[in-house]
C-alpha cells in the first residue's frame, strides 16, 4: 500500500473509532443496553426526589443491573438534581448552551446475587472518572431542576452475562464536587433496591424501600453499522483526492 493510501486509510480508522469513543457527546445515540430512566406525572413534572451521591460529603450511592449479553458497556446516561435549586429559589436552571461539562466518578461492582431484593455491591471491578453533559431537562415533584447527563466510559466495561446466564452487577454515580448533587431516581423498581456506602469500595447497606434509579447504559453500534458509514467515509475521502 502507497504512503499517501496508507495515510488515508489510517485516518478513516481514526474517523470511525471516534464515532464510538469520543470523549464527550450532547446527547449519545449509541444502541442502549439497559434502561431505567426518570418519569413524568399527568402535569409533566419528574416524577420522585434525589439522593445525595459524592463520597467527599458523606458517601456514594449504587443500583444494579443485569447483563445479558456480552457487548461492552462504552456509554453511562443518568438524571440527577442539585438539591435545593429550582424555580422556588428566584434562579433559572444551570447553563446548559454549551452544555456544561461536569466531573463524575463511575464505578461498576460486582453483587451478590441475593437475595433479592437486598443484593449489595462486592468487589470493585472497574472505576474510573468520566466528564459529562450536563442538560436540563425539567423540575421534579419536589420543585428542584432535574438535568440529564451522558458520558463516554474512558475504558469499555466487559460483562460476563449472557442470555441463558444472566449476571447482576451495581454501578455507582457520584459527583466529588461538594455540592449537593443528587442522583434522581426513577420510577421503576426493576431488580433490588439501591445501596448505599460512605465511600468507593466500602461497606455497603440496602437503602430500602426506595425505587431504582435513573440511568441507562449503551454499547457499541451494531459491527456493519460502523463498517457501512466507515467505507462511506473512505470513498468521499478517495473520491476527493481524484484530479
Amino acid at each position: 500500500m502507497k504512503t499517501k493510501s496508507l495515510k488515508l486509510y489510517t485516518a478513516v480508522l481514526a474517523v470511525m473509532a471516534g464515532c464510538v469513543t469520543t470523549t464527550l457527546a450532547d446527547f449519545i445515540k449509541n444502541p442502549v443496553k439497559w434502561s431505567q430512566p426518570i418519569g413524568f406525572d399527568a402535569s409533566g413534572q419528574i416524577i420522585g426526589m434525589d439522593w445525595r451521591s459524592d463520597h467527599t460529603q458523606g458517601g456514594i450511592m449504587a443500583d444494579d443491573f443485569l447483563c445479558t449479553s456480552l457487548d461492552p458497556i462504552v456509554a453511562v446516561r443518568w438524571w440527577g438534581s442539585y438539591v435545593g435549586e429550582g424555580p422556588a429559589t428566584g434562579a433559572g436552571p444551570r447553563p446548559t448552551t454549551p452544555p456544561a461539562t461536569i466531573a463524575f466518578d463511575i464505578d461498576f461492582y460486582g453483587s451478590t446475587g441475593g437475595p433479592h431484593p437486598l443484593s449489595l455491591p462486592t468487589a470493585l471491578l472497574l472505576g474510573q472518572p468520566v466528564f459529562a453533559q450536563e442538560d436540563f431537562v425539567g423540575v421534579d415533584q419536589f420543585g428542584d431542576y432535574v438535568y440529564r447527563y451522558d458520558a463516554y466510559l474512558p475504558l469499555p466495561f466487559y460483562q460476563q452475562g449472557t442470555t441463558a446466564n444472566p449476571v447482576e452487577y451495581f454501578m455507582a454515580i457520584d459527583q466529588p464536587s461538594g455540592q449537593p448533587w443528587g442522583w434522581h431516581e426513577s420510577p421503576t423498581q426493576i431488580m433490588d433496591f439501591p445501596a448505599f456506602s460512605p465511600a468507593h469500595g466500602g461497606t455497603w447497606t440496602t437503602i430500602a424501600p426506595m425505587h431504582d434509579l435513573a440511568f441507562e447504559l449503551m454499547t457499541i453500534p451494531e459491527p456493519g453499522v460502523a463498517t457501512l458509514g466507515g467505507f462511506g467515509l473512505l470513498a468521499l475521502l478517495i473520491s476527493r483526492r481524484r484530479p
